[in-house]
Parts: structure tokens; C-alpha cells; sequence
């Protein structure tokens, strides 16, 4: 079959070059596989996040840690379901983000510090319009 060593030898160089090429697209497949597979399970968590934090809102009666905490285990809950790990510190994260944002943007009376307010004062980082600007 194989009349020289030579032969062997190149025979045995393509098979090795081709195992090693194979072996190297299998492992990056599979990593590339396991990060879209962690990110799509993300992002169904992430999608209930804001349900949940509407539905925990809902309880008046109930400081924002015990919301918080209800947020979470809700979300534990839903990803035990549907065989998603849970990264706790993850959310916890997200969950203070979106509360700060939210805080942010719809601030009440009691949050703002109305000793730094003068009467008839322009804020110049946001003037009043006027009839010109339109």
C-alpha cells in the first residue's frame, strides 16, 4: 500500500493536522453554543424582571427590601422552571439599577432637596423655553 516511509509520514502529518483543526472548531463551537444558550436564558430572566417588579410595587404595605426580596425569589422561582441557573448577585445588581433609574426619574416632592431651590430661579442646565425655540 504504502511503498515508502515517506509516504507514512505525510499521511500520518495530514491526519494529525486534520484531527487538530477539528478538535479546535469543536471546542470553540461549544463554547460559543454555551455562552448564546447562558445569554438567551438571560434574557428570559430578565424579560419577567420588570413584571415583577410592577407586580411587587403593587404592595403598599411593604418596605423595598421585602419587595426586593420577593422580586428575587420570583425570579428564582422561574428559572428553577425552566432549568436556568440563577446568578442571585446578578439580579440583585439589575434589580438596584433599575431602581435607582426609576427613582431618578420620577422623583417625589419629599426626595428632592428643596434647600438648593430658589424661587424664580433658571436652572441653566435646563432653561425655561421660550417663544423662540419653537
Amino acid at each position: 500500500m504504502f511503498s515508502t516511509v515517506r509516504e507514512v509520514a505525510v499521511l500520518v502529518g495530514t491526519i494529525v493536522g486534520v484531527i487538530a483543526t477539528a478538535t479546535t472548531l469543536i471546542i470553540k463551537l461549544a463554547k460559543r453554543t454555551k455562552q448564546w444558550v447562558k445569554e438567551r436564558d438571560w434574557n428570559k430572566i430578565a424579560e419577567q424582571l420588570p413584571k415583577l417588579i410592577i407586580e411587587a410595587e403593587k404592595f403598599t404595605h411593604y418596605a423595598g427590601l421585602e419587595k426586593k426580596e420577593y422580586v428575587k425569589t420570583r425570579l428564582a422561582v422561574f428559572a428553577i422552571k425552566n432549568k436556568i441557573v440563577f446568578d442571585e448577585v446578578k439580579f440583585d445588581t439589575q434589580i438596584d439599577d433599575i431602581v435607582k433609574f426609576t427613582k431618578a426619574v420620577n422623583q417625589r416632592t419629599r426626595d428632592i432637596d428643596t434647600s438648593q431651590l430658589v424661587v424664580g430661579q433658571v436652572n441653566d442646565q435646563y432653561p425655561q423655553p421660550s417663544a423662540s425655540n419653537y
